[in-house]
């Protein structure tokens, strides 16, 4: 009896799939599986790229032989904020992908993926450009100052959804930070925190303004002269009222890059002097708060704007995995998948032909409070030094 040809072939499929053990043939369905859903992931980008407005530049030169060399590089303006794969189809025996992108323009800012928080820490400046950098303000000094704006500023943000926060650690060397460091230095973002002297006259637009602020500024200035000329008066004379200004910086610490700044005003009321060191002034610590709460919300509508990209670390001794500098406490779970790349604006790399040949695609295996580790299901191999120039993002 003959055996027909595909039912030869299936069988020969079984005998294989026997000889392989279960756990190797089970990776490696798996490992193909992934592979197409990467593929499926790059066509949507695709299409996506080239629904956007799509940008050409070129350019020309002659060489020593008179031969023109011409290059054409397409680039779009649109970002991506966040992409999000609903659903895998199945259409004329090829796999799609059902992609929702977030998109960035500069009329909208939806939002950043919900349930992730940025993790940050907070840094004290001593301004140099202060004629003291330290110099007191009244009884106090700018480094109380500054401790008054990073507690504000820390428990503003204590139970945010959007932010996670802590001081920064300093290390003396970096055997110090090897052996007592920890997984919750290494976050993406750094909040610096500058106070520095302020002159209200700079504020000032008009000509007459300027003047009725130097004419009381000459008449205070010879009232206290005289004041100091008096005997003991220079003892009871109360502190004068200071001009200071506040600004807070966001840094993407993996460039020391600023992603984010703004500087507002703070007015150090006058106050009496004591026989002893007094409190912070309550009217200087209310306006503290009030300028925190706006640079917070600030910040916060800012960076829905700002694509979210996660850092990534080989893991000594293991090839199969990376470190990446975001865990749960910025909302990573087990199973999360991640697109490697290595430029986060993906969607010029889409508009681009091969564009997209260098994008992996990563699954979260395990995570801690603030890391996580990833597995790469899809993509190309690379060398450990190498994963130092990868960006994760959330798929």
């Amino acid at each position: 009896m003959l055996i027909k040809s595909t039912q030869l072939a299936r069988l020969c499929l079984t005998l294989i799939l026997l000889a392989i053990p279960p756990q190797v043939a089970a990776e490696t369905v798996k490992t193909e599986s992934a592979a197409v859903k990467l593929e499926a992931v790059k066509q949507a980008l695709i299409d996506l790229a080239l629904g956007t407005e799509v940008k050409l530049d070129s350019a020309a030169y002659l060489d020593s032989n008179g031969a023109l060399h011409e290059a054409s590089v397409m680039s779009t303006n649109t970002k991506v904020r966040g992409i999000r794969v609903l659903s895998y189809l199945q259409e004329a025996g090829i796999t799609t992908a059902r992609v929702d992108a977030s998109m960035l323009s500069d009329a909208s800012c939806p939002g950043f993926r919900p349930g992730i928080r940025r993790e940050a820490t907070v840094r004290l400046v001593l301004d140099p450009a202060n004629v003291s950098p330290n110099r007191p303000v009244g009884d106090h000094y700018y480094n109380e100052l500054l401790a008054l704006s990073e507690q504000t500023l820390l428990a503003s943000l204590a139970g945010s959804r959007d932010w996670s926060v802590k001081p920064e650690v300093h290390y003396a060397n970096a055997y110090q930070a090897f052996v007592q460091g920890s997984s919750a230095d290494n976050v993406p973002y750094r909040f610096d925190i500058v106070l520095r002297d302020r002159n209200p006259a700079d504020e000032l637009t008009s000509r007459k303004q300027r003047a009725l602020y130097h004419g009381a500024r000459a008449s205070r200035g010879a009232f206290n002269w005289v004041a100091k000329k008096l005997p003991t008066a220079d003892k009871y004379e109360p502190w004068p009222a200071e001009s200071l200004a506040y600004e807070l910086i966001l840094i993407d610490r993996a460039t020391e890059q600023p992603l984010w700044s703004q500087t507002l005003p703070l007015d150090y009321p006058r106050v009496e002097r004591g026989y002893s060191k007094d409190p912070l002034p309550i009217k200087f610590k209310r306006q503290v708060q009030a300028v925190t709460d706006r640079f917070i919300s600030q910040v916060t509508d800012q960076m829905d704007c700002y694509a979210q990209a996660y850092q990534l670390t080989p893991i000594s001794g293991d090839n199969k995995h990376m470190a990446m500098n975001a865990g749960f406490v910025a909302g990573i779970k087990v199973g999360d998948q991640f697109l490697l790349s290595d430029d986060a604006n993906i969607m010029d790399r889409a508009v681009n032909p091969a564009g997209l040949e260098n994008l992996s695609l990563a699954q979260v295996v395990s995570v801690s409070a603030h890391s996580a580790s990833l597995r790469q299901l899809a993509g190309p191999q690379r060398a450990q030094a190498d994963l130092r120039n990868l960006i994760a993002v959330h798929l």
